[in-house]
């Protein structure tokens, strides 16, 4: 695939890190991970972001982190990661986090993860316990699929939009969405290497629809109480709560998690979004800060 741009200031593909951060490779369970990493001092910071997201997604949070290490990471077949054909299991991919904190020279970090990477998060958690200082789950990690529709109906209803769109039209449609009211040139930026150009000329997601429907198999059979009550460390929970059926669920997904926990914190934000780290970066920034400054003191 190519990279296309747009005018002097737009390309698709690698996009950006915020000041002072350094793109690396770094190894995970048999592939090689892109990683953006910022130098600091205190607790280290392990950022997970989201189906078919990149580690771009983190740039505002990571801005409001400056000072303390932080690592942004591309799971796998995401981003300018390793696109293999299989280990798209949870279990598997929380061991690519944990194998690359290794090579950060990380004995121990705040985990933090978003939507599908919050389950990422919550599995190193649980998995390798003695890795992680506390877990960050923003919007995701605290309920497991509907058991109540078969699993293919589930998986049918979660496919992504095929969209191939002439990469022109990409920053308009993307500022017409949710993120309007807060769009800025630092949000395109983070989101905008999510699409690649083709040698069709079109743009699209750099996720295949196929490895994205792995991701989605490996995450249906996510059992969040069964995940969640083995995490030992501070876990803290930052939920997205509107009116809609799916805010109900995470409700009480939220409420079966501050049971099963074993250190709970939890915030249920009215009026976010589900992409609430562009939307109110500074916010989870702050929630970062609070899990890392309490293991310190």
């Amino acid at each position: 695939m190519r990279r296309a741009d747009r005018g002097d200031d737009l390309s698709l593909g690698s996009g950006r890190p915020v000041v002072g951060g350094r793109d690396l490779s770094l190894p995970g369970n048999d592939v090689r991970l892109a990683a953006t990493r910022w130098a600091g001092t205190g607790t280290p910071v392990l950022l997970l972001h989201g189906l078919a997201s990149q580690r771009r997604f983190w740039n505002l949070v990571a801005r409001d982190l400056a000072g303390r290490p932080v690592c942004a990471l591309d799971q796998r077949g995401h981003g300018d990661s390793d696109k293999p054909d299989e280990g798209y299991d949870l279990a598997t991919v929380a061991s690519d986090a944990a194998t690359a904190l290794d090579a950060l020279g990380w004995s121990r970090a705040v985990v933090v993860g978003h939507s599908w990477g919050a389950a990422v998060a919550a599995t190193l958690a649980a998995e390798h316990p003695e890795r992680v200082l506390a877990a960050v789950l923003v919007d995701g990690g605290v309920a497991g699929p509907p058991r109540d529709e078969p699993r293919d109906v589930v998986k049918q209803r979660l496919a992504p939009p095929r969209v191939a769109v002439p990469p022109e039209d990409l920053p308009a449609m993307l500022r017409g969405g949710p993120l309007a009211p807060w769009w800025s040139a630092d949000v395109e930026d983070a989101v905008l290497p999510i699409f690649e150009v083709g040698d069709d000329g079109l743009a699209r997601a750099r996720l295949t629809y196929e490895r994205h429907m792995m991701v989605l198999d490996g995450l249906l059979d996510y059992d969040a109480d069964a995940v969640l009550q083995r995490v030992a460390a501070p876990c803290w929970l930052v939920a997205a709560i509107g009116d809609d059926e799916w805010s109900r669920t995470k409700q009480a997904g939220l409420d079966r998690a501050w049971e099963v926990l074993a250190r709970p914190r939890a915030f249920a934000l009215r009026g976010a979004l589900h992409d609430v780290p562009l939307q109110w970066p500074a916010l989870v920034a702050g929630v970062i800060k609070a899990a890392a400054d309490e293991r310190q003191g």
